[in-house]
């Protein structure tokens, strides 16, 4: 197969309660290093990373309150030419 497709879940922390809802956002930290170490594996099999793709989801609190934060990142590998 000439590319792999691999999703990396973004951990999420809570965040201070506001209007009585605690929210969550994205650990940067956490998330820069899965993705980094997806990275390295696939490199050490033979692919390099063609794209990087931030997946948003959406939810909406207390009925009225809309937020968006990345699930995710979505990262594409091309096998390399030998």
């Amino acid at each position: 197969m000439k590319y792999k497709t691999i999703f990396v879940d973004a951990a999420t922390v809570k965040t201070k309660a506001t209007w009585g809802m605690s929210l969550e956002e994205p650990n940067g930290d956490q998330l820069a290093r899965d993705v980094d170490a997806a990275i390295l594996e696939k490199e050490q099999e033979g692919y390099e990373l063609k794209e990087a793709i931030p997946i948003n989801a959406a939810k909406i609190y207390a009925s009225s309150y809309p937020f968006t934060h990345t699930s995710g990142i979505l990262l594409i590998f091309k096998l390399k030419d030998k």
